[in-house]
């Protein structure tokens, strides 16, 4: 593996070491002396020495994986900054968190025609992305369920298949929108369909997309099979992202992926269930090719997405978090968390405090982690 163990009662160390953003009346827990002087001499400013690091990363690694926030500006400012350099370096695609079907269309659906796309990715993100390329290359690669509206999917089958009376019945269905509580009953239609035309985006077909949304829908709704629906749609992300490897790549090129924290750390994340960065550095490690795996934060700010705006603030939600954030000596700060690791790991097991058992956490999930100081909202498109 090429992460540490997880200690199996890290939810409830978390649970009862839970830090209150500093301003209210709690302190921020303080490191060693030796773990304090690594993460002086091992921060950098984003916008200089940061970026530098970051590309030079890009250059050594084949697969480089942003864990990203959802929903601020500084993200997509930072793969704009990034990604002219990373192309010049050889990478080619980007796997995001959307699906095939979304990723096409943001990619190559002239500007004002086709359905309107809602997700985590705006056009005009996808337009900067591909502005390296020619015309007809495909540098955004869908990896994920259609999570965000799904009776798009079956509009198109139904328009490929207009004498499909099941799928006509589907399109009724989901007529003033789609919601879960449908999903049942849409996933006993698309069976009873039958073979009909499909579209196939990356080698991912369009029709198969959808069953697995629709399934993944049917399991978030129970409490009971929530986690079964996790792990499918886990495993979707992996499904899709070897699809788009083994039909868009090309020899030497190299692959970007963002997604949210969650999804990207080395091993298991505190819920258990998000391994696709493991997956990904694990495939790099088998291939002969290496992985770099940064992560970003918030302490301050406001996100939005879908019409929601919530407080970015994230210093209560990992003590480590709280550390870097009172650490940060610019706006942006990068933290390279590598040379932590044989120190913490030096500290006998039963000598650790719980900030340092939260340190190996995200030591060993992550290469660097990203502190934002304050994060501005997304403007909707």
């Amino acid at each position: 593996m090429l992460s540490h163990a997880r200690i199996p009662f890290l939810c409830l160390i978390l649970a009862l070491f839970r830090v209150a953003i500093p301003g209210q009346g709690h302190a921020v827990p303080q490191p060693s002396e030796p773990v304090q002087a690594v993460l002086n001499s091992n921060q950098y400013d984003l916008e200089i020495a940061g970026r530098t690091l970051l590309l030079n990363e890009a250059r050594s690694n084949s697969y480089f994986l942003l864990g990203e926030l959802h929903g601020e500006n500084e993200i997509p400012a930072l793969i704009d900054a990034l990604w002219p350099a990373m192309w010049k370096a050889g990478y080619r695609h980007i796997g995001a968190e959307i699906s095939p079907w979304a990723a096409y269309q943001l990619e190559f659906a002239p500007v004002g025609h086709g359905p309107r796309i809602t997700g985590l990715w705006t056009r005009r993100q996808a337009m900067n992305a591909h502005a390296v390329a020619s015309p007809g290359t495909s540098v955004l690669w869908g990896c994920d369920m259609e999570e965000m509206q799904p009776e798009s999917l079956i509009r198109e089958l139904a328009a490929l298949n207009s004498s499909n009376p099941v799928l006509q019945e589907m399109v009724q269905l989901t007529g003033k929108g789609y919601s879960r509580k449908l999903s049942p009953t849409l996933i006993e239609l698309a069976t009873k369909a039958g073979p009909m035309k499909d579209k196939i985006i990356g080698g991912i077909s369009l029709r198969q997309n959808l069953l697995a949304t629709l399934e993944i829908d049917k399991n978030r709704a129970s409490p009971q099979t929530k986690m079964i629906a996790q792990n499918e749609r886990e495993l979707l992300m992996k499904q899709q992202f070897l699809a788009h490897l083994q039909h868009e790549s090309q020899p030497g090129s190299k692959v970007l992926l963002r997604f949210g924290r969650n999804h990207l750390h080395r091993g298991f994340d505190a819920r258990g269930i998000s391994t696709l960065g493991n997956f990904v550095a694990e495939y790099a490690t088998a291939h002969g090719q290496q992985a770099f795996n940064v992560g970003a934060f918030a302490a301050g700010g406001k996100e939005t997405l879908m019409g929601e705006t919530w407080d970015a603030d994230e210093r209560q939600d990992e003590p480590t978090f709280a550390l870097l954030a009172e650490n940060a000596k610019y706006p942006a700060t990068l933290f390279d968390l590598r040379p932590l690791r044989p120190l913490l790991h030096g500290i006998p097991q039963e000598k650790r405090t719980p900030l340092e058992v939260n340190l190996i956490y995200w030591a060993d999930s992550y290469d660097a982690l990203i502190c934002y100081k304050t994060v501005t909202p997304l403007a909707q498109e």
